[in-house]
């Protein structure tokens, strides 16, 4: 509240003590300080009515000391009035630690809130403040008409004495003379809120007639309330309720009466007197609508949407990923700067080549576009790497939207080939004289993102969790293995790895070279200027200027740039005739992006697969369109890959490392299912598995950097690693998964309650989800619907979903 009045207030701090069956106190009941209230061991209380330093347990209205009169702020004149400062007061610390909320104070609000035994102090009391003319009444699209204003019991007429803002909710005093008088003002408004329940009300009334003087009635209503759902909460369910009565009336004229009357003295009376009897009979029957059982079923939790999924798998999100500063897996993250320029080559020589896509459809329709090599290649569509992937060989229980829709999944695909060569990969010595890389196995590369839900703590995030295809199918090159590596926390943005942000927009939009830096980096051509923008110069021709990668340098230019450094290498050793030294020459830098549609691709009969290798290239990924689009982005490449302006070089996160080998197992690398699926393809039916992974993020295997908690988790990194031969990894999920439940993860042995053999040092429980959608085939368990339970029915499309 605003402009806090000293008269009338009143504030005290109450311990709710749960082992005394809930009882409320101003005190806390201990030896020694029963006698004391509690806003006086917190400092609140220690000056009386003539402002002397003796408590009078009556808190102490000092503005601007402990409290701020502006804005209704309570202000504590210790630092810590539920931590040490009230453990102070206790003599035995034993018994202070079942009071104090240490954690309130050296933990996060999301901790805190997990330890409830000390969540027992209450503020509470009265106050009264100035509003002024204007008071809002907290709801908003008010039904006119429906607000009444009260003034000291008169009721105020609305245009004279006050006006209403319905749609924001204000009403707005007029009359000068009631606000200056002091008279209490009420307003009472009728919300214009609507519930989903169909209620019906039937009855009836019967009047039978016995005799002229005996009348004998009967009535029976029904209240019947049906549900939108059958799922209904506990304190909500939908009545039935039936009230019936009986009513009768007797009525005749009594002689009696009248003579009595008439003994009156003075009293002579004329009329008849009359002699009624009434009487009423009510019985109400509670029920319920049968819509929810024969018993009555109300959920306390009915756990649906008991956890949401985050989705993560837009390829469009992604982007290369930066080396990780982990010398144990990545060796040459630990080198140096070159002098006199920034950064090292060696830096990057591993980096293989990484592509991230979803696979157009036109491959599948056999249109106009569909290449017609490919259209009539049955046992290249038939293919586990390639092929179309349905929503029911995923998940076959789960509906579709509408009854002829065939839902086929945007796979987000991953390619790895650890045989060639990278982006940014400038190796020389451990290359083949055919441009491939040697010792594949040491090689890695990977993607990452930002992530718009950073404070997972918050927001519980608890796992990581996706469903992939079997990457060891019938169709896999790779039938070894290796490592899919997860960060989590803050990676470095810098790709280039020299400190300088590289962002297409800020090169020069002509041939002219201007406001850039290429003396500085060993990785090309850095922009001087500051971007305010994420866009390209509006002049079409400068995009052949500016789309040119990270590095700053179209292919020309880095033929000149890196002559020295690497392509004169490549010649001495492997010779001008040789394929490394040809590919090397062609595209010094091995960014340049290909499109998955050319009349070059079809001439050559190229394989869908091989039309993606080169679709995560940066150089040249956003050409205008002439005369068709075969852009992947129309936004310029860049490091800051979060769009804050800055770039990010810290390397603070959380690993965790997931082998995927052959005949992987539930138990496996986080498994937690498997579906084996039989699906029909164009060259008959195949066996195919599907892998759902649960990585839970509370624990990594491997910290990096001097990240300490989940609050801020503002990127995630995905890596491959320890593959000798290519493999695809096809994601047909890939989300963080949020929980409306969170674990306990305190001992349960206080008083009240015992769990037996409980132990926080030896339990471990992880809260999952399970539904009939993705975990009804799940082995050795099955999910299966309780029992009593059914399925909810859509009723807003025309079958039954």
């Amino acid at each position: 509240a605003y402009n806090i009045s000293a008269k009338e207030f009143y504030l005290d701090v109450v311990f709710e003590n749960t082992r005394d069956n809930g009882t409320i106190t101003n005190y806390i009941p201990e030896d020694g300080l029963t006698n004391k209230p509690i806003i006086n061991l917190l400092y609140l209380d220690q000056l009386n009515a003539q402002q002397e330093r003796r408590p009078d347990g009556i808190f102490d209205f000092l503005t601007d000391i402990t409290i701020k009169t502006s804005n209704g702020k309570v202000i504590f004149p210790v630092r810590e009035p539920f931590g040490e400062d009230l453990r102070s007061k206790f003599s035995n610390n034993d018994i202070a630690d079942n009071y104090v909320y240490d954690v309130l104070y050296d933990s996060t609000l999301t901790i805190a809130q997990q330890f409830p035994e000390f969540n027992k102090f209450r503020i509470k009391g009265s106050y009264q403040s100035e509003s002024g003319a204007e008071i809002y009444l907290g709801v908003f699209s008010i039904e006119e008409g429906s607000v009444v204003v009260t003034a000291g019991g008169l009721r105020l007429e609305e245009g004279t004495d006050f006006t209403v803002n319905y749609s924001m909710g204000k009403v707005n005093i007029l009359n000068e003379g009631i606000l200056l008088s002091g008279t209490p003002i009420r307003i009472s408004v009728e919300s214009n809120s609507f519930g989903l329940n169909q209620k019906t009300l039937v009855g009836t009334h019967i009047d039978y007639r016995i005799s002229d003087d005996f009348m004998l009635g009967g009535t029976i209503l029904n209240l019947t309330e049906k549900p939108y759902s059958k799922k209904v909460n506990s304190g909500d369910e939908p009545i039935s309720n039936t009230i019936w009565g009986i009513d009768g009336t007797f009525r005749r004229e009594s002689n009696f009466l009248t003579k009595l009357v008439d003994f009156l003295p003075l009293l002579d009376t004329k009329e008849k007197s009359t002699l009624t009897a009434q009487g009423e009979f009510a019985h109400l029957i509670p029920g319920h609508q049968r819509a929810i059982g024969k018993s009555g079923t109300a959920y306390i939790d009915d756990f649906e949407a008991s956890s949401t999924g985050i989705d993560i798998k837009n390829p469009g999100a992604w982007f290369l990923a930066s080396l990780p500063n982990d010398p144990d897996l990545f060796p040459e993250s630990a080198l140096g700067n070159q002098t006199p320029r920034l950064g090292n080559l060696n830096s990057g020589a591993n980096r293989a080549l990484i592509s991230w896509y979803n696979i157009d459809p036109v491959f599948y329709r056999n249109s106009s576009n569909t290449p017609s090599h490919i259209a009539s290649d049955d046992s290249q569509l038939a293919n586990h790497n390639v092929r179309e992937i349905l929503e029911k060989e995923v998940f076959p229980n789960k509906d579709p939207q509408y009854a002829t829709q065939v839902s086929n999944l945007p796979v987000l695909n991953l390619y790895y080939n650890p045989n060639k060569r990278g982006p940014y990969n400038f190796d020389v010595d451990n290359i083949t004289t055919s441009g491939l890389l040697l010792n594949p196995e040491d090689r890695w590369a990977g993607i990452m993102r930002k992530l718009e839900t950073t404070d997972f703590e918050q927001q519980n995030i608890e796992f990581v969790e996706f469903w992939i295809m079997d990457p060891f199918n019938d169709d896999a090159e790779n039938q070894s293995g290796g490592q899919l590596i997860l960060n989590l926390g803050n990676v470095s943005e810098d790709v280039l790895k020299d400190g300088f942000k590289s962002f297409e927009n800020g090169l020069p939009s002509s041939d002219f070279v201007e406001n850039v830096d290429d003396e500085s980096s060993v990785w090309g051509r850095m922009p001087t200027t500051f971007a305010l923008t994420n866009s390209f110069d509006v002049d079409a021709e400068s995009r052949q200027f500016q789309d040119v990668g990270l590095d700053g340098l179209r292919d020309d230019d880095e033929r000149v740039f890196f002559d020295k450094a690497y392509i004169q290498k490549i010649e001495a050793i492997y010779g001008s005739e040789s394929e490394a030294y040809i590919l090397a020459n062609l595209d010094p830098s091995s960014d340049n992006y290909g499109y998955f549609l050319g009349d070059d691709l079809d001439a050559q009969q190229t394989s869908i697969i091989d039309r993606y290798e080169f679709y995560s290239g940066v150089d040249g990924n956003s050409a205008i369109p002439n005369p068709t689009p075969t852009m992947s982005t129309t936004i310029p490449n860049t490091e800051d890959i979060n769009f804050d302006n800055t770039l990010n070089e810290s390397e603070n996160y959380y690993q965790y490392n997931i082998p995927l080998f052959p005949n992987m197992q539930i138990g496996d690398s986080y498994i937690t299912d498997i579906q084996e699926t039989e699906v029909n393809t164009t060259i008959g039916s195949r066996i195919i598995k599907w892998y759902q992974f649960k990585i839970p993020v509370q624990q990594p295997e491997k910290t990096i950097g001097s990240i300490r908690d989940f609050k801020s988790i503002r990127f995630m990194r995905l890596l491959l690693k320890d593959f000798d031969m290519p493999i695809v990894l096809r994601f047909a999920t890939l989300e963080l998964v949020r929980g409306e439940w969170r674990r306990y993860n305190y001992s349960l042995k206080t008083e009240g309650e015992y769990v037996p053999n409980d132990n926080a040092s030896n339990t471990s429980f992880d809260v999952s989800v399970v539904n009939i959608e993705e975990n009804a085939d799940k082995v050795p368990i099955p999910y299966v619907l309780p029992p009593g339970i059914e399925q909810e029915v859509d009723n807003t499309t025309t079958y039954v979903r």
